[in-house]
């Protein structure tokens, strides 16, 4: 079985393709400039030209020139060709300015800017860099070697580019230039990966929400990683900073799933450490503002999350009627997400995916065989402790009709937020101007520093303890309960189905922990794992351990009956 690895990650400005204007000195009308700016690239005909040895090839390479050339994208493609000496007489500029929706210049920063060319490589590259005050920050020349060539220049808090082309390496020739990127494309294989562990984990009763992981050693090129390179790539690790990773077995190329730079760690000459997090991991990070909820359509809530941060995700059919009542604290959207989950018994899953995945557990019915022939040898099967009971809280969520002080602090002049012990309505303050105000937080303006105090009702948590319990409890055993108490999305509604689902997974008390060989298990699947000794344990998929760059064995856990 033969198996590679891939990881492709930029360090580039994540905002400075939507800030881009672009405004080029010349372009062939057909051709739109702003298309060197799409994420995905462009692609167009190899038409026919004027250009001398070059551009009317007698082998019938080359097409004719559409009727409709507008409905290509083109990108940058000069009007003018260079002379006899390569060079052009008025040399194509582009000037690119960064600007908000308010027309205001914005600051970007990366290594350098990466440029696509076509047909015929440019001779000599201009590029000059300006700040926010249009003052000069960096002018330097490039003589691209590579049609996909990085013009590598450290620049921080940019406002403006200006790229001039001076000379083509062929005399007569059009500038083609099809993508632009502010930073640096890396693309790692497994000739330069030394270590890359992936793992992938669920918890099919939604108790907690794991973060997929990936750490990723690998040997660096031209000391873009190097610690002692001041202008070294590190430097500029952006929010957000994307690594597709990718896997090859037997030829298949899988998409292994969408991470992010989290860490940067142990870098020496010549070798980089990464720690990379799936997207629950980045939500991990980010506030949410909580708030308290009456039937809301679980979609909103979940637009309300994710939404800001451009997180596509997919939901089950299954849930799409669902509401949700109950009360979210500030808390990371991961937090917020993990009791979505256990209120209404899913999965949330990003792996092997562009999208988050939310669906119920699958059902063990439908669980696929895994034969004794797959699994190497020191399997480790652990008999989980009993769980008798569980007791699931449900909360309801009223407003007290007592008005009393909620807050009370000394603050200065100025804008301040101002953080409730528990949910309240904010009905007057004294002290200070009410800004906003927030089941979590109220926020206030204040002329004169001094006291100010906050007013209002509070919400009474009023709690209601639903419970499954064992029928008959096994000879000598003993009770054992567990609680969950905070899941203070869970309403009288779903008490019951909630401690049901959690119940039902402490019954499977079998967990199988080794290495198989490469297959396409993914988390949350049901699997029957057989022995040679005709025995089986049925179970989900929790979580798998992968050695990307050794061959892709995998280590699970199976957790079953």
């Amino acid at each position: 079985m033969k198996t590679s690895c891939e990881f492709r990650f930029g360090f580039w400005d994540v905002t400075a393709r939507d800030d881009a204007t672009f405004l080029p000195s010349e372009n062939q009308p057909y051709a739109r400039i702003e298309d060197i700016n799409r994420e995905e690239g462009i692609t167009f005909p190899d038409v026919v030209t004027l250009e001398p040895d070059f551009g009317w090839p007698c082998n019938g390479s080359k097409v004719w020139f559409p009727a409709a050339p507008d409905a290509y994208t083109w990108g940058w493609w000069s009007v003018s060709q260079s002379g006899a000496d390569c060079a052009f007489e008025n040399p194509p500029t582009l000037t690119v300015n960064f600007m908000d929706d308010d027309g205001q210049p914005t600051p970007h920063s990366s290594a350098g800017i990466t440029l696509h060319f076509y047909a015929t490589l440019p001779g000599v590259i201009n590029i000059k860099w300006y700040g926010m005050d249009g003052e000069l920050l960096a002018d330097q020349d490039f003589s691209p070697d590579q049609f996909e060539y990085f013009c590598e220049y450290q620049v921080e808090n940019y406002s403006k580019v200006v790229i001039t082309v001076q000379s083509m390496t062929a005399a007569y020739r059009y500038l083609r230039c099809t993508f632009i990127l502010f930073g640096l494309l890396e693309v790692l294989n497994t000739a330069r990966v030394e270590k890359a562990e992936l793992c992938e984990e669920i918890h099919p009763a939604a108790l907690t929400l794991p973060i997929n992981t990936i750490s990723l050693t690998f040997y660096t090129s031209g000391g873009h990683f190097s610690l002692l390179n001041l202008s070294g790539a590190y430097r500029l690790f952006q929010y957000k900073q994307q690594v597709n990773a990718y896997a090859t077995v037997d030829g298949e190329r899988r998409l292994i799933g969408i991470y992010y730079l989290q860490e940067a760690s142990g870098f020496e000459d010549g070798m980089a450490t990464l720690s990379l997090v799936d997207i629950i991991g980045l939500l991990d990070t980010l506030d949410f503002n909580g708030g308290i909820y009456t039937a809301t359509p679980i979609r909103e809530l979940l637009d309300a999350i994710l939404g800001p941060e451009d997180v596509i995700y997919e939901l089950d059919p299954s849930f799409e009627e669902v509401t949700l009542t109950g009360y979210l604290p500030i808390c990371s959207k991961r937090a917020a997400l993990q009791q979505i989950a256990v209120a209404i018994g899913a999965i949330i899953d990003t792996t092997r995916s562009t999208v988050m995945r939310i669906y119920p557990c699958p059902d063990l019915g439908t669980a696929v065989e895994v034969g004794p022939e797959r699994k190497i040898i020191g399997h480790k099967v652990t008999l989980e402790a009993l769980v008798t009971q569980v007791d699931m809280t449900a909360h309801a969520y009223q407003v007290s009709e007592e008005v009393k002080e909620i807050s009370k602090s000394v603050l200065s002049a100025g804008q301040h937020r101002i953080t409730f012990s528990a949910p309240a309505i904010a009905d007057e303050v004294t002290g200070g101007e009410l800004v906003e105000t927030h089941p979590n937080f109220v926020v206030v303006n204040v002329e004169e520093p001094g006291e100010v105090i906050i007013t209002g009702r509070q919400y009474v948590d009023n709690t209601t303890i639903y419970t499954v319990v064992m029928d008959h409890l096994p000879a000598g055993a003993k009770s054992s309960v567990k609680t969950v108490k905070d899941a203070t999305l869970v309403d009288s509604s779903k008490a019951m189905a909630a401690a049901r689902r959690i119940y039902d997974y402490y019954q499977r008390r079998y967990t199988d922990e080794g290495q198989v060989l490469p297959g396409d298990e993914v988390v949350a699947r049901a699997v029957e794992v057989r022995s040679f000794g005709g025995r089986s344990i049925t179970g989900t998929i929790q979580r798998l351990t992968i050695d990307m760059a050794g061959g892709y064995i995998t280590k699970w856990v199976v957790r079953g009956a």
